[in-house]
């Protein structure tokens, strides 16, 4: 990604050739950046593509089941990684360093685009500049975003690139398509509806036909299956109820295959801090195993996992 900036714009961004993403991130091919939203988001947007080079990222086994990071950070500021630990369950990869900027975002979305194996992150501000950042460079996608959640599942749209999902405070969600340069194109408006849910997670498929999917949990704890279609104008079909007691989670992740089965699992955090793995069966009529402890606390630490 070209990034053509003059002055203090230029001199932020120059910082990027030194940083950790020049050798942690597997980048898309060069594309051009957008307009900057003025100097602190240029600079903003420099520090958000200086922060997505964490440690290596893992091996990816397929687009349909990712292999990828946890990341996860925490209230003081820092980030934690963690990956497989070749066994079914996760191992420490990284701990980070106390106000060492994460804070400054509302919301963080791991990309995984099956063409190329590239990897990137959305980063959401917390005053609304939303900006895609991989160890080329950034993309400001826009400005002023009134976003509460955001995830990538994977490509939703048949392009081979993972895109972006967004929820906005009125309950609509909107899908950005990814390009191969980390660009995204203009929002598809997914339909609106999407307020009722507290959770709502997917990396890669769930179903057992290649497309990815969501699951989403309503404010009475039960969690719904969005089967992928592949279509961008219409990536889900209807919900299919998987069950009820999910409240008990304070958190749901994915970050795509976690025990090495080529299936993506879903990971959830309880409300004493312990981390629990419910193993993908790749069956839309039931798409998780009976879950498995993998830590027993202190995921309760955490603001942001993605």
């Amino acid at each position: 990604m070209s990034n053509n900036f003059a002055g203090r714009h230029g001199r932020a961004l120059s910082r990027l050739a030194t940083s950790a993403i020049a050798v942690t991130l597997l980048g898309a091919t060069a594309g051009t950046a957008v307009a900057a939203d003025g100097p602190s988001a240029a600079q903003r947007s420099a520090k958000a593509a200086a922060v997505a080079g964490g440690p290596a990222t893992a091996a990816v086994r397929t687009g349909s089941a990712p292999v990828l990071p946890i990341n996860a950070a925490d209230y003081k500021g820092a980030l934690d990684v963690y990956g497989p630990n070749g066994k079914g369950g996760i191992k420490a990869l990284k701990k980070g360093k106390k106000n060492d900027g994460w804070n400054d975002y509302k919301a963080v979305a791991q990309v995984h685009s099956s063409s190329g194996g590239n990897f990137g992150f959305f980063f959401l501000w917390k005053d609304g500049l939303l900006v895609f950042a991989d160890k080329y460079g950034y993309v400001n996608v826009g400005s002023h975003m009134d976003y509460d959640l955001m995830l990538s599942p994977g490509d939703l749209g048949g392009s081979e690139n993972s895109g972006l999902l967004a929820r906005d405070k009125s309950g609509v969600m909107w899908y950005y398509q990814g390009k191969y340069d980390g660009s995204v194109k203009a929002r598809k408006r997914v339909g609106g509806g999407w307020g009722q849910y507290t959770e709502i997670v997917g990396r890669g498929d769930l179903t057992g036909d290649g497309k990815a999917d969501i699951v989403a949990r309503d404010k009475q704890g039960v969690l719904w299956l969005y089967k992928g279609t592949g279509k961008a104008d219409k990536p889900f079909a209807g919900r299919t109820k998987i069950g009820g007691g999910w409240n008990q989670y304070t958190k749901l992740i994915t970050t795509g295959d976690i025990d090495g089965d080529g299936r993506s699992d879903l990971l959830a955090v309880d409300k004493k801090g312990a981390l629990w793995l419910y193993k993908g069966t790749g069956k839309a009529s039931s798409p998780f195993k009976s879950r498995v402890k993998v830590a027993n606390s202190g995921w309760d630490k955490y603001r942001l996992v993605f």
